[in-house]
């Protein structure tokens, strides 16, 4: 069912669960326990036997009623046959103990408990040590001047009340949050984004004007996001504006699930703590530092400082071997997604008269995707033949670095395929008699 073999073939961060029809459940999770799986077990409503449910957050059984909440280890795989208690056999070596920090830090719900670490605890942490760093860089004279700290809902109000207990300043709601708009760092395009800030946040006038305030946030991915958020906060009437991040600077892919951007893409990138301030228009702009995240994190939890984390998106040090084709591969992937958009852009820009040369380029022969991942115009039809050639060496590239090996399977002529040495499993229904 779940071999040893197979998930030693498995290279980056999984958490896995399935449903086998006719016989129950199982679920498995990378050897280096980046993504969380839990499992929890409750009384069946008929009273006869338990009923058992996995999740990524214990808030999900919680809220469900299950208790005896665990963690599936990493490399570890848990199997649930149908009216029997689970199962746990260990299906790759366990390379490390490293879930990825940022679901402390943004994911997470702060009532989860993951691997043991508690999310409202390590935010708490999190900002007290924020509040130290912020009173190294900007000094007694600027703090003196800070009236409020206003938190940006809602991922950082535990940060931010750490941080006003710390600092011995006002907590202010200032920020009323939409709570029917989604989170607008993974919205498809900057306009959009820009418009879901307006939508999601609105600022209390009562609490910004004529005061100094000190904002937190839980990080800074784009910057599209912050930017808005300054400005309003400037046109509700504050007179400065500091802003605070409880992660370090983003300055890399997220690899792991969770396409944040394009690193290109990333305000960090290749910018300093100055250079983002300006760009976003405040006053100034204090970062976690990543060891005091890795500690905070780590504190909240059973195994204390000692703890791993995958922070590969704040220094491009990931927890498990990446060539470099695949960072080359998102990209590419990344362009094949905007392509039709910028068509589209392009298009619109030549109906309106405003088309620079490169969109009528691309209005009148379509757009190709480099190597890079940038889009431009098509040259000729030709490139999407050769496109299709590049395409088929990155695969076969892709699946030599990353370990997976092609499986020959020799059909001779007059004979059937060669049999497989995999179980075969009946596709009915797990709850037929």
């Amino acid at each position: 069912m779940i071999s040893s073999h197979r998930s030693a073939r498995c290279e980056g961060g999984f958490a896995c669960t399935a449903m086998l029809a006719g016989f129950g459940v199982i679920g498995f999770r990378d050897g280096y326990g980046i993504r969380p799986l839990i499992l929890g077990e409750r009384a069946s409503a008929d009273g006869k036997g338990m009923d058992y449910m996995m999740a990524s957050e214990s808030v999900a059984l919680s809220q469900h009623g299950f208790g005896n909440v665990q963690d599936i280890l990493p490399g570890q795989a848990v199997i649930i046959e149908r009216g029997k208690p689970p199962v746990y056999r260990q299906v790759s070596p366990q390379r490390a103990y490293a879930p990825d920090i940022f679901e402390y830090v943004y994911f997470a719900r702060p009532e989860s408990i993951i691997d043991g670490i508690s999310v409202y605890r390590s935010r708490q942490l999190m900002g007290y040590s924020l509040a130290r760093t912020i009173e190294a860089q900007l000094g007694p004279a600027a703090l003196k001047e800070i009236d409020a700290v206003i938190p940006i809902p809602e991922t950082s109000l535990v940060s931010a009340y750490a941080v006003s207990k710390h600092l011995k300043k006002p907590y202010c709601q200032g920020f009323v949050k939409n709570r029917y708009i989604f989170r607008t760092f993974i919205m498809p395009s900057q306009r959009a984004r820009q418009r879901g800030v307006r939508a999601k946040l609105n600022a209390i006038p009562v609490e910004f004007r004529g005061k100094n305030v000190l904002l937190v946030d839980d990080s800074i991915v784009r910057g599209t996001t912050s930017r808005e958020i300054v400005n309003m906060a400037k046109e509700a009437g504050a007179k400065k504006v500091y802003f605070s991040s409880c992660a370090p600077p983003i300055t890399h892919a997220h690899i792991y699930g969770i396409d944040l951007a394009s690193p290109s893409e990333l305000i960090a990138h290749q910018r300093s703590s100055a250079d983002i301030a300006e760009h976003i228009g405040a006053d100034g702009v204090i970062y976690q530092t990543l060891p005091d995240l890795k500690r905070a994190c780590g504190r909240a939890g059973p195994r204390g400082e000692a703890q791993e984390f995958e922070v590969g998106v704040f220094c491009g040090e990931y927890v498990t071997p990446v060539p470099e084709v695949y960072f080359n591969h998102l990209e590419r992937v990344r362009g094949e997604t905007r392509k039709h958009k910028v068509v589209d852009t392009a298009r619109e820009a030549v109906v309106r008269g405003v088309a620079d040369e490169q969109q009528v380029r691309i209005a009148a022969n379509g757009a190709a995707v480099t190597e890079k991942g940038e889009v431009v115009a098509k040259r000729s039809e030709s490139d999407d033949e050769e496109g299709g050639v590049r395409k088929r060496r990155r695969v076969e590239e892709m699946g030599k670095v990353n370990g997976h090996r092609e499986t020959e399977v020799v059909v001779k002529e007059g004979q059937g395929r060669k049999a497989s040495q995999a179980q075969d499993v009946g596709l009915y229904n797990i709850n037929d008699e």
